[in-house]
């Protein structure tokens, strides 16, 4: 009785994660498949009557595919390392100083996570024309680095308070300083949640649209992917479905060759937070 139990369970598992895997799956190769068709202008439609490579062609001959894809990853890149420098120093201060508001400011990240983006548009808005940040990447890598950095810095807080502050001692006693002590023994020692900080911040800005498509909607050439994409069933292009999905199809290979090629730092960094918490 107990073995069928067993059996039963493993067979529920296995429907749940296949029921999963096919939503998530079958949308991406629906996607594909209209990538291919010719002048599809209907999302209704569920089959392609005719095939073609038109719409690939016309990316990089009608459009600034290659300008947007290039601009993201300029900006997801520049994103990432700045993402990092920030969460590093900021979780470091959070778990190894002892400074008056340090409570305080740490519950203010949380709320910066509860508060809708949406609201804050008009804020931000006004910040990028007073600086003459308007369709300028600078702008949007200032801005999503400090929106990635807030709540990063709540993930990695536990896997900092897990090294032990001995070992900071025993480096204080040998005449190491702060910033010593940071980048030679505790940033070594945190290379997992380095890892999801560099990815996870490398997709927030690579897949952002929100701000970008407040701040970055003049020039089509210094667009990033997400907003130029729009342009092409917003815009002067009409509604084309096969060429929008074609750029997406395009434009989403740097971050599926990005999580495969860095998958076991990214899953071995979320293992290691989760036993240390």
């Amino acid at each position: 009785m107990e073995i069928s139990k067993k059996g039963i369970s493993k067979v529920i598992v296995h429907v749940i994660l296949l029921t999963l895997a096919l939503i998530t799956v079958v949308p991406f190769l629906y996607v594909i498949l209209i990538s291919f068709g010719k002048n599809v202008i209907d999302t209704s439609a569920l089959f392609v009557r005719e095939f073609t490579l038109e719409n690939y062609a016309r990316l990089f001959g009608d459009t600034y595919f290659l300008n947007w894809i290039l601009n993201s990853l300029l900006l997801a890149t520049a994103t990432m390392f700045v993402a990092v420098i920030i969460v590093s120093i900021s979780v470091y201060c959070f778990s190894r100083l002892r400074f008056r508001g340090k409570n305080q400011l740490f519950r203010a990240l949380l709320i910066i996570q509860i508060f809708p983006l949406s609201l804050s548009m008009v804020s931000i808005f006004r910040i990028f024309v007073s600086l003459g940040l308007l369709n300028r990447l600078e702008g949007l890598i200032l801005v999503n680095s400090a929106f990635a950095s807030a709540g990063l810095v709540i993930l990695a807080k536990g896997y900092f308070d897990s090294i032990p502050f001995s070992l900071d001692e025993a480096a204080m006693i040998d005449g190491a300083n702060k910033l010593q002590i940071l980048f030679r023994i505790t940033l070594p020692l945190a290379k997992p949640i380095v890892a999801v900080v560099a990815m996870q911040s490398f997709v927030i800005a690579y897949n952002e649209y929100v701000i970008a498509s407040t701040v970055m909607a003049r020039d089509l050439q210094a667009m990033p992917l997400a907003v130029g994409l729009q342009s092409m069933i917003v815009g002067q292009f009409g509604v084309n479905w096969s060429l929008y999905c074609a750029g997406a199809v395009l434009g989403s290979i740097p971050m599926i060759v990005l999580f495969y090629t860095l998958q076991r730092y990214f899953v071995g960094g979320l293992s290691a937070i989760s036993e240390k918490g």
